[in-house]
């Protein structure tokens, strides 16, 4: 399989994307694509300070019988512009992917520029080094914010089936939420408080404290630690235990 961070190049020292790869990222035909695209460039006002070539940039591809056709290159900007006009979960995702790939290819683009640098001085070579693991984190960060975000729409959907009655349906939407959440890159911090965790659980904070207790993460100094304020921290295993056990949390806090 072509490297995803391929997909990423450079042109007059923009990093871009091609309009083909894009089409295929959000599930429409180029054609389609470069017809919004068109239409975006042309609800730009004249005299404006914003430049659609700051979004999209004109180029031409050959296609099987080497002719030329055209096509666009997004930057950065033109993919947050495609991501805002999609909704629901093909928005969240393609916004995910391509703010992966950009920070990826920013980040392996910097640490072959440090490699070829012969001339680095031991601070600037640690301030580089900072930078491009703050830009890994950023990553991990952003796809973890964006998928917890789906997540809760689906716990939303869950309490409305339940307002109506549909304890099937509502089941099944918190196992969608549940299996979202399951997949977000764990790592992205080292601990979390109970009230992250009941946020990304859909639940109240008292709930997470009680069943700390229940499931004995409280007493596994593995999964958790006490604050001299009394406060107490989770890692990353305890909210994986939390997450295997999210349904009977959640109808727990509903009185089910």
């Amino acid at each position: 399989m072509e490297n995803q961070v391929e997909i990423i190049k450079q042109v007059n020292d923009q990093d871009v994307m091609d309009s083909r790869d894009v089409a295929k990222m959000i599930g429409k035909t180029h054609k389609n694509l470069m017809r919004d695209i068109r239409s975006y460039i042309n609800d730009f006002e004249p005299g404006s300070k914003l430049s659609p070539a700051e979004f999209f940039i004109e180029s031409t591809y050959l296609d099987q019988n080497k002719q030329e056709r055209p096509c666009y290159l997004l930057t950065k900007q033109g993919c947050e512009f495609v991501a805002n006009k999609l909704t629901g979960k093909k928005g969240t995702i393609f916004t995910a992917t391509y703010v992966g790939l950009f920070n990826q290819y920013q980040a392996e683009h910097n640490s072959k520029m440090i490699g070829a640098d012969k001339n680095l001085t031991r601070e600037n070579l640690e301030f580089k080094l900072k930078w491009l693991a703050e830009m890994r984190k950023q990553n991990i960060n952003k796809e973890h914010q964006l998928r917890n975000e789906d997540a809760k729409i689906w716990l939303e959907l869950a309490n409305v089936a339940d307002d109506y009655g549909k304890r099937r349906m509502a089941t099944e939407m918190r196992n969608e939420a549940i299996n979202t959440m399951i997949s977000l890159p764990v790592g992205g911090q080292r601990e979390y408080t109970a009230s992250e965790i009941a946020n990304k659980l859909g639940v109240s904070a008292i709930q997470i404290g009680k069943w700390g207790n229940k499931l004995g993460i409280k007493r596994d100094q593995h999964l958790s630690y006490r604050t001299p304020e009394g406060a107490w921290r989770y890692f990353p295993e305890a909210l994986k235990v939390f997450q295997d056990n999210a349904l009977e949390i959640q109808d727990d806090d509903l009185g089910l």
